[in-house]
């Protein structure tokens, strides 16, 4: 059975000019009764409860493990991503650890016993490791990856988080709840988690601090980014001479042929070159009535089978697909071709690499374009965009 994927796009207000999400206001109403000789009148007032202070906001703390600093002096991103550590004991009382995380930092406790994660992935139900943690992950924060999640918090100095299990997991699955974190003024998407609840989770962000000597320069998250002006590409590459069908990997054929969105819908499109994954071995991927092919690597950059960003799976390096038109048009357009074809970009933790939504002028659907080496590769992929002879 073909697992659906969805591309979600989200809206995200700019944390520069106030808070990015703010939490929903309940209304507290008191009711107070003044009688006269002749009436009796009721006054209402209404207060909404401000939102929490930052709590990363307080002085920071001088007194960590000397694993955080030597995690975080080693980290890629020290420069964008200041160290965050619970300030006063977290209860239970842990051995902390670190913990990896590419390109970033992190560090975890251990318990004796009760729920956490074996040391090659799997939950346990008593080993008690990494029962919780607090980790800079290496990846560039766009700005909405909270909203992956259902529960929302938000703070007053412009930060919020969204917590939720793991994976999106089920409860009884054994996962941990897992807190995307963005704070204000720090460019880099911190993961928080707990094996042990929700109010743990809670207790444990709410102790938070940043640490004298470990911080990093003030850094916008991708959204926050003033958006560039859309590049003009010239000429459409899918004007240019077709592919040979001999040309094209046969498993994206297959793909094609099979899916029964694409061919009725837009024409088939397949790269003449992929550059700099000219190395990478195409399989057929999953995305339920859409024609999905994926590129995969021996190592580098890429996504689990769960859609989470790896550092050196180089699961799906690179990917080709269809959505149905109109896909991601709440995206600002970023490439223009001279026949009218415009392609929107997105990245981020929640993305694969990065991403080009597609609409070609005159076609009937969205091409899926991504890359996990960088903008530059994706805009090298979309200049490699050919018609395939024999093909719709």
């Amino acid at each position: 059975m073909r697992k659906l994927i969805v591309f979600a796009s989200v809206a995200v207000v700019a944390a520069g000019c106030g808070s990015i999400a703010q939490s929903t206001a309940s209304t507290t109403t008191t009711l107070a009764t003044t009688t006269t000789i002749s009436t009796t009148t009721t006054a209402v007032s209404t207060t909404e409860p401000a939102i929490p202070p930052a709590p990363w906001a307080s002085a920071p703390i001088a007194n960590v493990p000397q694993v955080l600093v030597d995690q975080w002096q080693a980290a890629e991103n020290n420069t964008w991503c200041s160290a965050l550590y619970p300030d006063g004991l977290v209860q239970p009382v842990g051995s902390v650890r670190k913990a990896n995380f590419a390109g970033g930092w992190g560090v975890a406790w251990d318990l004796g016993s009760g729920p956490g994660r074996e040391a090659w992935g799997d939950y346990c139900t008593d080993c008690g490791r990494g029962a919780y943690g607090v980790a800079g992950t290496g990846i560039r924060a766009q700005g909405d990856e909270p909203l992956l999640f259902p529960n929302q918090i938000s703070w007053d100095d412009g930060s919020y988080a969204g917590y939720g299990y793991e994976g999106l997991a089920s409860p009884d699955s054994g996962a941990p709840l897992l807190m995307y974190l963005l704070v204000n003024g720090d460019g880099c998407l911190y993961n928080v988690w707990s094996f042990l609840g929700e109010e743990h989770l809670l207790q444990l962000a709410d102790q938070l601090r940043k640490v004298e000597g470990l911080e990093g320069e003030p850094t916008l998250w991708q959204s926050q980014q003033p958006q560039p002006e859309t590049r003009q590409l010239g000429a459409p590459p899918w004007d240019e001479q077709a592919l040979a069908a001999s040309d094209v990997p046969d498993v994206e054929i297959t793909e094609w042929k099979d899916e029964f969105g694409a061919p009725e819908t837009c024409p088939m499109l397949a790269f003449a070159d992929l550059g700099a994954a000219s190395d990478a071995v195409p399989r057929q991927a999953t995305n339920e009535g859409q024609m999905l092919v994926a590129w995969d690597l021996s190592s580098g950059p890429g996504h689990d089978a769960f859609g989470y960003l790896c550092a050196d799976c180089g699961r799906g390096v690179v990917g080709l697909g269809t959505f149905p038109a109109g896909t991601g048009d709440d995206l600002p357009v970023a490439f223009e071709w001279d026949d009218g074809s415009v392609a929107r970009v997105r990245s981020g933790a929640t993305s694969y690499g990065t991403e080009a939504l597609l609409d070609v002028e005159g076609f009937d659907c969205t091409y899926w374009v991504w890359s996990h080496l960088g903008e530059d590769h994706l805009e090298y992929l979309l200049s490699q965009l050919r018609r395939v002879k024999g093909m719709p």
